[in-house]
């Protein structure tokens, strides 16, 4: 916790010093008696804890309201305002092997579905499918039923180069956001390898000007048609995370630990509101509560 205004954390000593006085007064000698005959007796008789649970409360709101003051701030997890989040998910004929279970396309369509479940509600969400050429298959929505369906109806055919579905991912996405909406992130599904001719690094430093930040996921095994390293340049080049693909485990945790990246940052928020709402629920509280004691004596 951080205080944009930390000096005004010094009046908490006046209330150290009020708390003193209060309870020196408590332990004075009462002149109740010289007005009620008897009362000094019951002066002697101990007293709850819920005989002083007004004071507790008032000297709680009070220090509550003193520390608002100081506008004090916290780091939190809030959603990120972004454009979209492009999938540019491969559909060639490779995506049929199955080194992993039960194939190389149904498992990133778990991911991808899996994936998106994680972001908030809020996020835009678009996919481009890339084989031979790239194809913008379904437009940023928050519609995710619309997602679900493009997801489950992927079909297969054609060659594999991954650069055109960074190429469509990169088209799909708005070239100049509005102000305070970060450009989007793109998530690319491939085993890694690329026929086109286009150079892979040069569309991630296209995606890096435009602060698009480029997710790969490995989808593939060692020694059956896969190449992961450029995968790794890519996103690394963006400022992006690479996730291999060789196990249901590694497709649960490449999908938990994205879900928790995209869509969400850590940011600053002044809290001092939160605090001032407990400072006059506490005063009421205590305001209540002595209220009540009197009505019962």
């Amino acid at each position: 916790m951080g205080f944009l205004a930390p000096w005004n954390l010094l009046a908490l000593l006046g209330l150290v010093v009020l708390g003193v006085v209060y309870l020196r007064l408590l332990r004075g000698p009462s002149s109740s008696h010289v007005w009620y005959p008897g009362a000094g007796q019951m002066g002697g008789m101990e007293k709850s804890l819920w005989h002083y649970l007004p004071a507790i409360g008032f000297f709680l709101a009070l220090a509550a309201a003193l520390i608002a003051t100081a506008r004090p701030t916290m780091r939190l997890m809030m959603p990120e305002n972004l454009a979209a989040v492009i999938l540019a998910i491969e559909n060639g004929w490779s995506m049929r092997q199955t080194d992993i279970a039960p194939n190389r396309m149904a498992a990133t369509q778990l991911a991808a579905k899996a994936l998106v479940e994680r972001l908030p509600a809020q996020v835009k969400v678009g996919v481009t499918t890339f084989s031979g050429y790239g194809t913008l298959l379904l437009p940023p929505t928050t519609d995710r039923n619309a997602f679900r369906q493009a997801i489950d109806h992927l079909d297969l055919g054609g060659g594999f180069s991954f650069t055109y579905g960074l190429q469509a991912a990169l088209e799909a996405l708005p070239e100049n956001p509005p102000e305070g909406v970060s450009p989007g992130v793109i998530v690319l599904f491939s085993h890694g390898h690329d026929v086109s001719g286009n150079d892979p690094l040069k569309m991630a430093d296209e995606a890096l000007r435009r602060g698009i930040k480029v997710h790969a996921i490995g989808v593939g095994t060692h020694g059956h048609n896969f190449d992961e390293e450029m995968l790794k340049k890519v996103a690394d080049r963006t400022g992006g995370r690479y996730y291999p693909i060789f196990s249901a485990n590694d497709l649960s945790n490449a999908h938990a630990d994205l879900g928790r990246v995209l869509g969400w940052r850590l940011q600053t928020l002044e809290v001092s509101g939160i605090l001032s709402l407990l400072a006059a629920f506490l005063l009421a509280l205590s305001l209540g509560w002595s209220a009540l004691r009197r009505q019962v004596v």
